[in-house]
């Protein structure tokens, strides 16, 4: 009996993670137009030269805000530690997961040399979500595979996921996170404050 509890729990955590049931399928090029104006968007930023590395930053939180799944993801990477989790630590936690996504990236902003994409392909399921392959083209390097994960949440196109040369860095975050709390001892409380600071030294950089 205690394992079909657990499968049916198992299974209840899916389908929160997954969004409504009623998310309207994905049509053919939606999901490679919002890739497509997302990828422009994030180059203009980046190639701006008369833009603060403050405004940057602000421009890339609203774009995460606003593309990406944020809560949906924060929770997947906080994995089977979220259902241990109070209500005050997961309020916490999804405060610092945004803060510590926000300043991990824009730390490496600086490092930009005018890498640009191309749209290869995009594959719908028969659950009307979508994958579309793009192209990073470096200048003087290899090209990367980069593979974004979308579907309709609450009404609007969102990344679920983003897989680099066939690594999903939600599942390596979920990793990271999962070792960082067993470091801790289990202690949910210490692991947000090693999140916390992970978070202020990335904005100090």
């Amino acid at each position: 009996m205690g394992g079909r509890r657990a499968v049916l729990l198992a299974a209840a955590v899916l389908l929160a993670l997954a969004g409504p049931a009623q998310a309207r399928p994905l049509a053919a090029g939606e999901a490679t137009e919002f890739i497509e104006e997302l990828g422009n968007r994030a180059v203009a930023m980046l190639s701006d030269t008369d833009t603060t590395q403050r405004h940057k930053t602000r421009q890339f939180r609203q774009l995460l805000r606003q593309d990406f799944a944020l809560k949906g993801i924060a929770r997947f990477t906080l994995g089977r530690y979220w259902r241990r989790a109070n209500a005050k630590q997961r309020s916490r936690y999804l405060f610092l997961f945004e803060d510590y996504v926000v300043n991990s990236y824009a730390a490496r902003f600086g490092s930009y040399g005018g890498e640009t994409f191309t749209i290869v392909d995009e594959r719908i399921n028969d659950r009307g979500r979508a994958m579309v392959s793009t192209r990073i083209n470096r200048k003087g390097g290899k090209p990367v595979v980069v593979q974004w994960h979308v579907h309709e949440r609450d009404s609007r196109i969102k990344i679920v996921d983003v897989v680099i040369e066939g690594i999903s860095m939600s599942m390596t975050q979920r990793s990271d996170f999962a070792a960082a709390i067993r470091s801790a001892g289990g202690d949910l409380d210490a692991f947000l404050d090693t999140l916390a600071d992970k978070a202020r030294k990335s904005a100090a950089e």
